[in-house]
């Protein structure tokens, strides 16, 4: 089993093999294509070794993007949340991978100090130690830390809590099933920009779980205050059960990090196509709610008509989670300014 599964087109086989080198010199095994045994079928053993990688590094170039092995490669990494891309060349990054914080390395030298790498190299340290995490506890029903694995992945609609380490309980959330459904927005649908298509089926393998509402400032304050780092600040429209705002990707890393620390389970940040799938729940329209949305389901400037909606109230500020009706998943505030940080979850 390697740690590392590079995906990359084979026009970039240098700069692949340079990261190759670099990423062993961190003590990682990295699995390239560059060499096949006799006897081994190649797409069976790309296969073989997909599935066992805890980690993809993806590398975007104008080849790799135009590569349908590359693309399939990247889909199941995706899927999998173990995607890490990094751009190597000055390209669009494709539809569907535009969510994942992507370093660029573009004509990079191997130089180990520049921000880029270093991020990257950051990025996949703490996936692969909580990988690893996740391992010790399938193989002793503990972790490391000596909380005791007791109870299975809910089933889909279920909701839970975790107990926090420090005393407490994390955030609430709910296990959503596994399905298909189309990423992206049809061609006639108002004011679609390009960006949102071309559409394509995605597959949600199995159930996961997302927080029911954006993480709180009660939530993340309490990760300030235990890990000694400054409170975002609340622009002066209060903090307790408001989304919590101000803060960066690296922040919202940085707390699913502690969570999974605290608790028995692995936390992480939902992907795109999961949280679209999330928050369609099975609709093929703009919202969730049609297509039409007024200020009475979500927080947003109401000012502005969309497709006829009706006008409503612009409040320009955030407002307490669950103000307003949950969608068919039960999840809150899947649309407007009072959608925050979400907390990812896998079994």
């Amino acid at each position: 089993m390697s740690d590392i599964f590079i995906c990359y087109s084979r026009k970039d086989s240098a700069l692949a093999a340079r990261l190759k080198q670099r990423l062993q010199a961190e003590s990682w095994t990295v699995f390239m294509d560059e060499h096949i045994d006799a006897g081994h079928r190649w797409a069976e053993e790309i296969t073989n070794q997909l599935a066992v990688a805890q980690a993809v590094l993806t590398l975007w170039s104008k080849n790799s993007i135009n590569s349908r092995f590359v693309m399939d490669e990247a889909h199941e990494a995706a899927d999998r949340r173990i995607i890490f891309p990094a751009r190597i060349e000055e390209v669009p990054i494709p539809y569907g991978f535009r969510q994942f914080q992507t370093p660029d390395l573009i004509g990079w030298d191997g130089n180990t100090e520049i921000e880029q790498w270093q991020l990257l190299v950051s990025s996949l340290r703490k996936h692969l130690m909580l990988a690893s995490l996740v391992v010790n506890q399938d193989a002793s029903k503990q972790n490391p830390i000596g909380h005791q694995y007791t109870s299975s992945f809910p089933a889909p609609g279920q909701t839970f809590r975790d107990s926090l380490k420090i005393g407490g309980e994390g955030p609430l959330m709910i296990v959503i099933p596994a399905g298909r459904f189309l990423m992206g927005s049809p061609p006639d649908e108002p004011e679609r920009r390009d960006s949102e298509g071309p559409q394509h089926e995605v597959r949600i393998a199995k159930p996961f779980a997302l927080g029911i509402t954006a993480v709180t400032f009660d939530d993340f304050d309490i990760f300030c205050q235990v890990t000694n780092r400054e409170q975002p600040a609340d622009e002066g429209w209060e903090r307790k059960n408001r989304p919590v705002i101000n803060v960066s990707w690296h922040d919202a890393q940085d707390y699913c990090f502690w969570l999974s620390g605290q608790t028995s389970r692995s936390f992480r940040l939902p992907s795109e196509a999961e949280w679209e799938y999330a928050c369609r729940t099975g609709t093929s329209t703009p919202f969730h709610t049609g297509t039409r949305i007024n200020t009475e389901q979500a927080n947003f400037d109401g000012t502005g008509i969309y497709n006829g909606s009706t006008s409503g109230k612009y409040r320009e500020k955030t407002l307490a989670v669950g103000t307003f009706l949950p969608n068919a998943f039960g999840l809150y505030d899947m649309h407007g300014i009072c959608m925050g940080m979400v907390s990812g979850q896998m079994a």
